[in-house]
């Protein structure tokens, strides 16, 4: 949704917002509960997840036709906008693709580099240190781009965006498909065929069929205690029985 800027919910939350060195706006006050919580994860601010999209999600490029050269993190795992804060400051078209810049020349002397003004010494530095980063790098054609999961060798894989969403009944459970006229009321029943209603309590940690599977969790990472019957507490306990880092 951050990320597909020719997707639906992508150029909805453009034309509520606006955009700002190349990303959604935050909307300050204008802007929703839900969608401060979005941007609160994007920026890594408070205790909802942290930047895990920015930390966790790099782009490999294929043919570089819809990978931002500024903004998308396709080049080390680091937008440029970023690591060259300045000079995407000064560039006067913060939305080219890599396909296009490569294609005007991004080389010393080429037609990519197009500033808004004349740039001083120590900037034309940081452009040959963005050129040297670029040398020897090629698209290919005929190769979508995709985005990749890194993985965190000290911590391990993050399921951060699931907990959040689970927290916040925001899961497609059936009950809430329902709710929203997306299914029939008479199609909400589980999907394990259990009879009851599909809500992420009952999927969680009442169904008999997917909730036993806490008890072979607990026996994999060597805690015992007893289930509690709420989402939230059920969170808690699994994580802060883990200790230390690696509940954070």
């Amino acid at each position: 949704m951050l990320v597909d800027r020719d997707g639906l919910w992508f150029r909805i939350l453009a034309a509520r917002y606006g955009m700002k060195r190349g990303r959604l706006r935050e909307g300050g006050r204008r802007g929703s509960s839900w969608w401060r919580e979005i941007v609160n994860i994007r920026e890594g601010r408070g205790d909802i997840g942290g930047g895990w999209f920015g930390e966790r999600v790099s782009k490999k490029v294929g043919d570089g036709s819809d990978t931002f050269f500024w903004t998308d993190p396709w080049l080390d795992g680091t937008p440029l906008s970023e690591r060259f804060g300045r000079l995407f400051d000064l560039a006067v078209d913060k939305s080219s693709r890599v396909v296009e810049m490569l294609a005007l020349g991004w080389e010393v002397g080429g037609e990519a580099w197009e500033w808004r003004r004349q740039l001083w010494a120590w900037e034309e530095e940081l452009v040959r240190e963005c050129q040297d980063l670029l040398l020897g790098f090629s698209v290919q054609a005929h190769h979508s781009n995709v985005w990749q999961w890194q993985p965190d060798t000290a911590n391990g894989y993050s399921v951060s965006i699931l907990a959040w969403r689970l927290l916040r009944d925001r899961l497609p459970t059936k009950a809430n498909l329902a709710t929203r006229d997306i299914i029939t009321p008479a199609a909400h029943f589980c999907v394990s065929g259990c009879g009851d209603v599909e809500s992420a309590q009952h999927l969680f940690l009442s169904c008999s069929t997917f909730g036993s599977l806490w008890s072979s969790v607990q026996s994999w990472i060597w805690i015992s205690a007893a289930d509690p019957q709420h989402l939230s507490d059920h969170f808690v306990q699994f994580s802060y029985s883990l200790g230390g880092t690696r509940a954070h």
